[in-house]
């Protein structure tokens, strides 16, 4: 489905299969999935292959879109960390400029606009293809956001592997919720593995350690906010402690929500089977327990099995949409 969107630029195409062209520079090339579930865009700037990246305008079910809408934003044209799980961990081409991320909002916004002012949870997630953190356009578009989304409802969403080497944009950020999203921010460390040799390789960039997260998430967590996520994407024959999370956090500051490793080629490919449909998910379950003992928030999130039949997650729709391009090798 391809739609006028005003903010954007981007004008309609009698073709379906066609891209739709606007003055701004942005083209839809395609919109996949089921609208109950999620639908996701691909959207290339700047007239270039190198430069598309995923949107996705997306649904909590069974809550209906007036209770809660989830639009996801890529932070950067593919992504550099590399991943072994990812779809994303394509040909990297640089960031997208603030402009480029509104863009992105301003499509899934106009698809519903009956919705945008009404909403009761409207989350903008800086969590699609890219490391938020290593584009500083990210900072401006979360400060933007309000302006651009006048609604109560609205909340900002960043999802991060805590690269090294970024000190002074994590202090930023701080800055900016409490500027504009006390209450209604939520920030989220992949964590993947509470072992550092499985975190270098599942994260294969210079991250911060577990301390260094606990240290910082403490000093993010205000009072009224929401606690800060540890995400762990179990894998088999991958190392998750509970033990090891209730020594380094403290559940005044943090939550940890377990998911799925989800099908990707790229996981595929390097032989990657998630712990939660396996038959160690009995053990996911026992580690939750202790969590839940140490009084930690547990959220275990699978999703929705439509997410990956329409094949929604990271990358995947841009793979489709451009294979000319091709993924970075796995080492």
């Amino acid at each position: 489905m391809n739609m006028s969107e005003p903010g954007c630029g981007v004008a309609p195409s009698s073709d379906a299969r066609a891209p739709a062209r606007g003055g701004s520079g942005v083209e839809v090339l395609r919109v996949t999935g089921e609208p109950e579930v999620a639908e996701v865009a691909v959207l290339r700037f700047r007239g270039d292959d190198r430069y598309c990246v995923e949107t996705v305008d997306g649904l909590a079910p069974p809550q209906p879109r007036a209770r809660k809408w989830i639009v996801n934003v890529s932070t950067q044209f593919g992504c550099p960390v590399g991943c072994p799980f990812c779809d994303a961990a394509q040909a990297y081409a640089g960031n997208p400029t603030a402009e480029e991320l509104l863009c992105q909002v301003r499509w899934a916004l106009a698809r519903h606009p009956e919705h945008v002012g009404t909403c009761g949870k409207l989350k903008v997630h800086f969590a699609r293809m890219g490391e938020p953190s290593f584009n500083d356009a990210v900072l401006e578009a979360i400060a933007r956001l309000p302006e651009e989304i006048p609604t109560p409802g609205l909340w900002a969403c960043v999802a991060t592997v805590a690269p090294r080497g970024r000190d002074a944009w994590f202090a930023r950020l701080r800055e900016v919720k409490e500027r504009s999203f006390r209450g209604r921010f939520q920030l989220q460390f992949s964590v993947q593995s509470t072992s550092p040799a499985d975190r270098a390789r599942l994260t294969p960039i210079a991250h911060w350690s577990l301390g260094e997260i606990a240290a910082y998430g403490a000093r993010f967590h205000a009072s009224g906010d929401r606690k800060v996520v540890l995400n762990f994407a179990l894998a088999c024959g991958v190392e998750f402690d509970p033990a090891v999370v209730a020594s380094r956090f403290d559940p005044a500051h943090f939550a940890v929500k377990i998911t799925p490793v989800n099908p990707t080629a790229r996981g595929a490919e390097a032989g990657f089977r998630t712990v939660l449909r396996s038959e160690r998910a009995d053990a996911v379950a026992a580690a939750r327990d202790a969590l839940l003992a140490r009084g930690f928030d547990v959220v275990l999130s699978v999703g929705e099995s439509g997410e990956d039949r329409i094949g929604s997650n990271c990358g995947q729709a841009v793979r489709v949409a451009r294979p000319a391009v091709r993924p970075a090798p796995i080492s």
